[in-house]
């Protein structure tokens, strides 16, 4: 006797539109009804199926349930039957009103005709009622099984979640404990020769001031156009940062603190190229009699005065290595969004250099952007900032993570933790497709900049 998975459907109708009483039965998706030709009734005005359960079946099952449905449908259909016969008769006679007391005697034979329905419903009904109490206490056993698994899978999901977010906790703790170890203000230098030395603070010339780590690194560079050509520790001064950082940790630390200075100052410094060339680029073009200005309108109303800037996006930069935590189970790097530092730049299609004497800040930019009206209605408006505010916006190098168990503290900047060597040409690539756009703008009119 072969088993197999089923679909077994609730099904629930009126046996007759003069009494309310609902049919209730079970029946196997798919399967004929025996004996009983045409559209089964619960497919009628009125009739649903709902509560399709999953289940393993016999084919002796399968027949035994589909016999007593058919011949519960049948009696129902019978008894249906010889209520409308008599619903129709009264309703004929109804007409001849002038009869003294037709209506009356009309009334009290539909009333026995109605009581002889329910009475043969509930035969019916009782005949058909072990099977479906089989049928519920199959489905009852099915349900709880389900629900079973439901509770399963929300213990295996937060288990995930927690150690998911156990994870990433670690990795930023991490990031932390080094973070802290370079804002200790307890160093002070001495430079010699072409090399630079940090030394404990209690062992510099009295009076000088104590530096983070960051702030030696930020001297380093500066100290670098001089001929500055290596940097060493003294061995106390890197025994205090490994007792932070971890025992023979501190080569890797160091090489991160000075890589965060050199991709930070790059960073400010490619925005400030940004903000420069578009300030100067927004007077010379107010000098020169704004040669070349267009309107550019969206929607029915939202229009800018400016110069379209068509960026030169490469297809593909090479993305700055950083290793992002692996969230479990989910492939490596799902779930962070990195912005213009993915490897693919947005898009800035509708990006235009504006012009207006009437704001404070008369240069800026502006793009189209959909804004969210109400509920799913969105418009396009024109979206404006200034220089800086875009500058800082197109070379935001923050990292977030999104997912089902999204912490708002789940962030980091790329800066703190790329390598320099990739990190650095990068931004300046991403910097260089704004500042050429500009100076494509003010070279095609003719304006010095």
């Amino acid at each position: 006797m072969s088993e197999q998975r089923r679909s077994v459907l609730r099904y629930t109708w009126r046996g007759s539109e003069r009494v309310a009483t609902e049919v209730v039965a079970y029946g196997v998706e798919g399967e004929p009804l025996p004996g009983r030709p045409g559209v089964p009734p619960w497919e009628a005005v009125g009739g649903r199926t709902t509560d399709r359960v999953r289940l393993t079946v016999t084919d002796d099952e399968v027949r035994r349930w589909q016999d007593a449905l058919a011949a519960y449908v049948r009696a129902v259909d019978s008894a249906s039957a010889r209520l409308r016969e008599v619903w129709a008769k009264v309703s004929r006679r109804g007409a001849l009103r002038r009869v003294p007391g037709a209506r009356r005697r009309g009334a009290v034979r539909l009333g026995r005709a109605e009581e002889v329905y329910t009475a043969d419903l509930a035969a019916a009904t009782l005949a058909y009622r072990p099977v479906r109490q089989e049928v519920e206490a199959r489905v009852a056993v099915a349900r709880e099984e389900e629900r079973a698994v439901r509770a399963r899978e929300r213990d295996r999901a937060e288990a995930a979640r927690l150690a998911h977010i156990a994870a990433l906790r670690q990795w930023k703790q991490r990031w932390i404990d080094l973070a802290r170890a370079a804002d200790l203000r307890t160093w002070t230098w001495r430079y010699e020769g072409q090399a630079l030395l940090v030394l404990p603070q209690d062992a510099g010339r009295p009076g000088q001031p104590a530096l983070t780590a960051r702030e030696v690194a930020k001297l380093l560079v500066v100290l670098a156009g001089r001929g500055c050509t290596r940097v060493e520790w003294e061995r106390e001064a890197r025994r205090s940062v490994e007792e932070i950082v971890g025992l023979g940790q501190f080569p890797a630390w160091w090489r991160d603190v000075l890589s965060a200075t050199v991709n930070t100052r790059t960073r400010e410094a490619a925005e400030q190229e940004i903000t420069s060339t578009a300030e100067r680029l927004g007077a010379a073009l107010d000098t020169a009699g704004r040669p070349g200005m267009r309107v550019f309108t969206v929607g029915s109303q939202q229009s800018v005065s400016g110069w379209h800037l068509a960026l030169d996006r490469p297809p593909r930069l090479a993305r700055p290595g950083v290793g992002l935590p692996v969230v479990p189970s989910e492939p490596a790097n799902r779930g962070w969004r990195l912005r213009n530092y993915d490897g693919r730049v947005l898009p800035y299609d509708t990006l235009t250099l504006t012009l207006d004497r009437s704001r404070r800040d008369p240069v800026g930019f502006a793009e189209v952007r959909k804004e969210t009206v109400y509920s799913t209605f969105t418009r396009s408006v024109w979206y404006r900032r200034t220089p800086a505010q875009f500058a800082r916006s197109f070379l935001d190098d923050e990292a977030r993570h999104y997912s089902p168990w999204h912490e708002n503290d789940l962030s980091f900047r790329l800066a703190d933790h790329a390598d320099a060597r990739e990190f650095v040409p990068y931004v300046m690539a991403l910097a260089g497709m704004v500042t050429s756009a500009l100076l494509a703008v003010a070279q095609h009119h003719g304006v010095a900049l």
